[in-house]
């Protein structure tokens, strides 16, 4: 069960590299468009990080679990559903990019509104709910661009697959993800709340 395990995450390192420089690429521009919002745009973007934080209520947040859930599960099937497509490989580099951009872009935000008190409050509403995520993403990612891969070179140099085999692990891998999205959807609704909570009445 172990081998099988670590066999499954042991996936191609140069898509793997490619996919990983595309968050780092995401994270940066996140960060730096932060900085060239017009002094407008980064007004509301303050008033909705205050209402936000304001209206935090662990008890009336369970009605957003099924929204998180639905949303980080929908990704990961849009990611699934793009390697069987053949052409999806573009949009698979575009969400990973975009996760990242929106991680880096959220921590800038409360970074550049709350200075130091921001830094610790940005930790907690992204880790390590949403850094699990992207990086379960990147691996589902590398899948779906190997699937393409290979149906790319059958179809176009008659190369035989192993078709079965190489969904069944898909498959798999499909699985793994959702059951990751559930538990980080789960803290991400019922446990992240309540520790800015705390921190807020700390600071």
């Amino acid at each position: 069960m172990k081998k099988a395990i670590v066999k499954l995450f042991n996936v191609d390192k140069k898509v793997f590299i490619f996919l990983t420089v595309i968050s780092i690429i995401g994270i940066i521009t996140g960060s730096i468009f932060m900085t060239i919002l017009s002094q407008n745009d980064k007004e509301l973007i303050f008033s909705s990080l205050n209402t936000f934080l304001s209206e935090i209520n662990p008890l009336k947040l369970k009605n957003n679990l099924f929204n998180n859930m639905s949303i980080n599960i929908l990704y990961g099937f849009i990611i699934w559903i793009l390697g069987i497509s053949i052409m999806g490989v573009p949009i698979v580099i575009f969400i990973i990019f975009y996760k990242s951009f929106l991680i880096s872009f959220t921590i800038s935000s409360f970074i550049l509104n709350y200075n130091k008190k921001g830094i610790l409050l940005a930790l907690i509403y992204n880790l390590p709910h949403q850094v699990i995520n992207l990086i379960t993403y990147i691996y589902l990612g590398v899948y779906s661009i190997k699937i393409s891969g290979y149906l790319i070179e059958s179809i176009i140099y008659k190369k035989s697959i192993n078709f079965k085999s190489i969904i069944n692990k898909y498959l798999i891998m499909l699985l793994i993800t959702i059951i990751i999205l559930i538990l980080t959807s789960l803290y991400e609704t019922y446990i992240m709340p309540i520790l800015l909570k705390k921190i807020l009445n700390m600071l």
